[in-house]
């Protein structure tokens, strides 16, 4: 397989023009963040410790549904994450919770572990140790994970799943820093729901 150097597009230009060319757009992205940041708002001391994270999971995949299936994109659940398509650009956009965004020095890491379902649109790693590099993956359909943290930064990103995290990034567009957010509410590491799980077969007694 071969090596790529992550493409990180920053810029506010650069990113307008990538989005466009990806069939999104940052206003409407930026609208399911906030949306999903308000329903982490809504959890209280009294709901479960992981339910800031749940709730923006849930209303995040809704939101992007919500605004974007229509002509070109579809409700999607392939590999059983939960998903929009677009079938004649052969891409997938996945709302995530991540530790931390937009921030160069740090990749994002999920809030929750990554099962086999999303280490196998995303493809596995073959090499360790390359930061600044990425494999380039086979699978037919790009698939992007929108990225949101608990300070309202965002950013859509094309990652490499490996060992149920994100290990290395094909691609990170910047869609909103720390300073443009809104702190909400702090996520819960390791407690948060998502569409890709393992189901447990168990015999019928």
């Amino acid at each position: 397989m071969s090596l790529k150097r992550t493409q990180l597009v920053s810029d506010e230009w650069s990113v307008d023009r990538r989005l466009t060319e990806l069939g999104l757009n940052r206003r409407d992205l930026l609208q399911a963040v906030d949306m999903a940041m308000a329903a982490a708002a809504n959890a209280t001391p009294f709901h479960p410790a992981n339910s800031p994270g749940t709730f923006a999971y849930h209303e995040g995949t809704f939101a992007l549904r919500n605004i974007f299936v229509r002509s070109d994109w579809l409700v999607d659940r392939y590999l059983q994450l939960e998903a929009i398509r677009n079938d004649r650009l052969r891409l997938r956009v996945i709302y995530s919770n991540v530790d931390i965004a937009t921030n160069i020095e740090h990749g994002p890491k999920p809030r929750s572990r990554k099962g086999a379902g999303a280490a196998r649109a995303c493809q596995p790693l073959l090499f360790d140790n390359l930061p600044q590099f990425s494999p380039v993956p086979d699978e037919p359909y790009a698939t992007y994970f929108l990225m949101v943290d608990s300070r309202g930064a965002a950013e859509l990103t094309r990652p490499i799943v490996q060992d149920g995290t994100y290990s290395h990034y094909v691609e990170r567009v910047f869609l909103r820093g720390p300073e443009d957010g809104e702190e909400f509410v702090d996520f819960e590491p390791d407690t948060d729901v998502d569409g890709d799980f393992e189901p447990t077969v168990m015999r019928k007694v």
